[in-house]
């Protein structure tokens, strides 16, 4: 058997005579390229066509029957990436100009000689070459994004358990693509796991995979899917399940899970246990409220599990007595130190939530009260070294009095007190939220400048977030976040700007101004460029 072709030839024409002889002539100049089939009928060229499926047609236009635009629309359907190449006479240019328009790659008038439809053909063997390499590519790239695809999906859940992702828009962008993305509306339940000895990514990752292996073989079809991330300090799974007694289930579970772990790795796995099944909205709200569950009930080697109670805020049964302070100050200690997390992280619902449940115990407190004062100051402490830590003071000291803040005697009453509290903290989350806004800006401006920059050259999103150094998914959703608009829009937009001007303002041939503008393909740029102007490139030159 003689050696392997690239690529696959049919050349179509009632004409016996010109059908055998464009064969001879596409077997002398590319013998290595092209495998030529040809016939007289373009019924009997659809068989072929359905069993070889050629990547290049060469066809007359009028033959009896059926004609070549027929026989190419009924190609298209089974194959649409095929490239046609139309012959005609003279007398038929307009007939085959309209073909070109329905997608036809070219036309060769029969008159022109061997010499300019062997030269046609290079530019086919030219096109073909480059959809390959896009494809190779393209595969390639695929293979890496499947590689990444976890990555991508924790980076995804981050941002829910962050609380980054509040609308359905978001989330379905920030969903989009993923392997096993959230459920939009079924509810999950918060598995929440921790360890007081620092291990390695690699063993963290090998915990979470054997937990969710475990809760399979455990559960079987009462869990749907177990979505799984490190967040924080933490070992996070959202179980999709419709089984409501599976908390109290998950308690002998985890602790059989538990023993496990330390017989095996000889490690101690502390876990909380949401106590109901959340929708995604409610999953950043569900952390925090399981994580300061888990740290209320002072964690430890006999109280290892912690299964999530209702249970009412500390200030609802505080009367204002100091006697309730001395039973109450473990709590608030505890609250206090989950607090200066939620803060530290940027949790802000979180915190001013929190925040409120204490503000409500100052306000009901005595003016003097000693343990009213300490609870001033811890708060106070937390905001400082949120306020430096950000370098946001000068910007601070412009909207709100901060010397306040270190002079509780300077106020009143307790509710004077609390009051100047909430207004620090609207203000100081105010500037945080606007600092992220100019955060987003300047990652966009950077996405945009890199574009402008590169138009010519490969812009998939894996190639700019490389250049940017940011998370492809991330990059694209604060991208349409600020923008209003996808990144893949705004390069042809870009591009399509600049093939106007190029087309308009230089004597660039058609073919350099789509390599100029990043599209090796020229029949899909002016494809893209009618779609954008209504036009063809050559169109719209012709009207200079």
């Amino acid at each position: 058997m003689g050696e392997k072709k690239k690529y696959t030839l049919l050349v179509v024409d009632d004409e016996p005579i010109i059908s055998d002889g464009l064969k001879s002539l596409f077997e002398e100049g590319f013998p290595d390229i092209f495998q030529v089939y040809n016939c007289y009928h373009p019924k009997k060229a659809l068989e072929l066509f359905k069993f070889r499926l050629p990547d290049v047609v060469v066809s007359d236009v009028k033959m009896p029957k059926m004609t070549g635009i027929e026989m190419a629309e009924e190609m298209r359907k089974i194959k649409p990436d095929i490239h046609v190449l139309f012959l005609s006479g003279y007398d038929e240019f307009d007939y085959v100009y309209s073909a070109i328009k329905q997608d036809a790659d070219d036309y060769i008038l029969k008159t022109e000689g061997d010499a300019t439809i062997v030269e046609a053909m290079r530019k086919m063997v030219e096109l073909l070459d480059s959809e390959t390499l896009f494809m190779e590519e393209f595969k390639s790239a695929q293979t890496k994004v499947t590689y990444m695809a976890p990555a991508f999906k924790q980076q995804a859940l981050i941002h829910i358990l962050d609380g980054s992702v509040s609308t359905e828009a978001e989330f379905k962008d920030t969903m989009a693509e993923l392997e096993n993305p959230l459920p939009e509306q079924k509810k999950m339940l918060l598995l929440v796991g921790t360890l007081k000895e620092k291990v390695t990514h690699m063993t963290q990752e090998n915990i979470l995979e054997t937990v969710v292996g475990l809760l399979q073989k455990a559960y079987g079809d009462k869990i749907a899917y177990i979505h799984k991330v490190i967040y924080r300090k933490s070992f996070v799974w959202l179980l999709e399940s419709e089984e409501e007694e599976l908390p109290a289930l998950l308690f002998v579970t985890a602790l059989d899970i538990q023993k496990m772990i330390q017989l095996r790795l000889g490690l101690l796995m502390y876990f909380g246990i949401a106590r109901e099944s959340v929708s995604w909205k409610g999953l950043s709200a569900g952390y925090g409220s399981l994580w300061t569950e888990m740290q209320r009930q002072a964690i430890n080697e006999e109280n290892s599990i912690i299964l999530e109670r209702r249970e009412l805020s500390i200030s609802d049964s505080f009367n204002g007595e100091e006697s309730d302070f001395e039973q109450m100050l473990a709590p608030i200690t505890e609250k206090l130190r989950v607090m200066e997390e939620f803060l530290m992280g940027e949790n802000f619902p979180a915190f001013m939530e929190d925040t409120e449940d204490i503000l409500k115990i100052l306000e009901k407190s005595k003016r003097h009260s000693m343990y009213a004062l300490e609870i001033y100051y811890s708060l106070g402490n937390i905001l400082i070294t949120f306020i430096n830590k950000k370098n946001i003071r000068p910007r601070l000291a412009s909207r709100i009095q901060l010397m306040e803040l270190f002079d509780p005697g300077s106020f009143v009453t307790w509710e004077q007190a609390a009051a100047y509290i909430r207004r620090l903290t609207d203000a100081i989350r105010d500037i945080c939220m606007e600092t992220q806004q100019n955060t987003m800006m300047s990652i966009t401006e950077r996405t945009k400048s890199y574009c402008l920059s590169h138009l010519s050259e490969d812009l998939s999103l894996t190639v700019i977030g490389q250049a940017i150094g940011f998370n492809p998914v991330y990059l694209s959703r604060i991208f349409k976040q600020f923008e209003g608009t996808s990144i893949r829009e705004y390069i042809e937009n870009c591009r399509m700007d600049m093939a106007m001007r190029l087309i308009q303002n230089s004597r660039m041939k058609i073919y350099e101004v789509s390599e100029k503008c990043g599209y090796q393909n020229t029949a899909y740029f002016i494809k893209i460029f009618k779609a954008h102007f209504g036009m063809t490139p050559q169109e719209c030159r012709d009207m200079r």
